[in-house]
């Protein structure tokens, strides 16, 4: 079996592809790579290497046939376009790193997400879709490690609707994990799976516990959100405004998923934010990052 994988040189992907490296090894295994991306981490672990882009169909259906096996870990806007490659070179089996934000009540969000995992299900390919929440845990992380930098620097942070709202970011490196057990196994076959992470956890207990560690006091200064939204809603004519309504009033909507289905099917055991948050920082203050 020859795998064929797209977005493996971002955090998630790096982690991914060690993984999946020890399980099918290196000689079954191609990466489909952008011309300007950072290949190091995968010429280290001594992968053939195919310079090519989602985006741009012809490239990936190149070194895709029907014994192929797609792994695509890109952004899920584009899966469209990548299932156009995949059928086209009748690939018969197929995993689609998608997201949670599927779920999102915003349009602007989830409606091109929705679409494509619904052409996704409707394309008579064989597949799984896995779906990460928020990613943290890497010095690439852009989001957590913001968070981190800012509370580490500054004594306020601004709150929405008193940071109430429900998060439940996933460790990067048990997202690699839940993806990777769940390639080459017949029980997810025409399957989707929830990869989040351990529990919910109100957006003000994600700050105070970041806080907490960094051993800084922080004051905790709340925003009300429908006033932001107001504020947005006039100015979102203005060029180079920097935040919708609809961004705004996405912060209220809790973002807690049920996990159930991979734990008891992929034996996926994601840690606990408090555990996974003091990784990421001790890897920060170790390269400098931050104090």
């Amino acid at each position: 079996m020859h795998y064929v994988i797209s977005g493996t040189t971002s955090g998630t992907g790096n982690q991914v592809i060690k993984l999946l490296t020890e399980k099918v090894g290196a000689e079954n295994i191609t990466c489909l790579v952008r011309s300007t991306s950072d290949v190091r981490p995968l010429k280290n672990l001594g992968l053939r290497l195919q310079t090519g882009d989602v985006t741009e169909p012809d490239s990936l259906r190149a070194v895709l046939n029907p014994a192929t096996v797609y792994i695509d870990m890109t952004h899920p806007k584009y899966y469209h376009k990548s299932l156009e490659a995949v059928l086209a070179a009748g690939v018969e089996r197929a995993y689609f790193v998608t997201t949670t934000g599927v779920f999102s009540q915003y349009n602007q969000f989830s409606e091109i997400y929705k679409v494509n995992e619904a052409k996704i299900r409707a394309s008579g390919i064989v597949y799984t879709i896995l779906r990460p929440s928020m990613i943290y845990g890497s010095l690439r992380d852009k989001n957590m490690n913001r968070l981190v930098r800012f509370l580490s620097r500054y004594p306020v942070f601004p709150l929405f609707g008193a940071g109430r709202s429900l998060m439940q970011p996933v460790y990067v490196e048990d997202l690699a994990g839940g993806i990777v057990t769940a390639i080459g196994e017949t029980q997810t076959e025409n399957q989707e799976y929830n990869l989040a992470g351990l529990q919910g956890i109100a957006y003000r207990q994600i700050v105070q516990t970041i806080a907490r560690q960094l051993n800084r006091k922080v004051t905790l200064l709340n925003i009300n959100t429908r006033f932001a939204a107001g504020v947005a809603r006039g100015a979102q004519h203005i060029p180079g405004f920097p935040i919708t309504e609809e961004q705004v009033l996405r912060l209220l909507e809790d973002k807690v998923f049920d996990i159930s289905k991979a734990v008891a099917e992929l034996n996926y055991r994601p840690r606990s934010f408090a555990d996974g948050i003091a990784i990421e920082i001790a890897e920060m203050r170790a390269a400098g990052v931050i104090r």
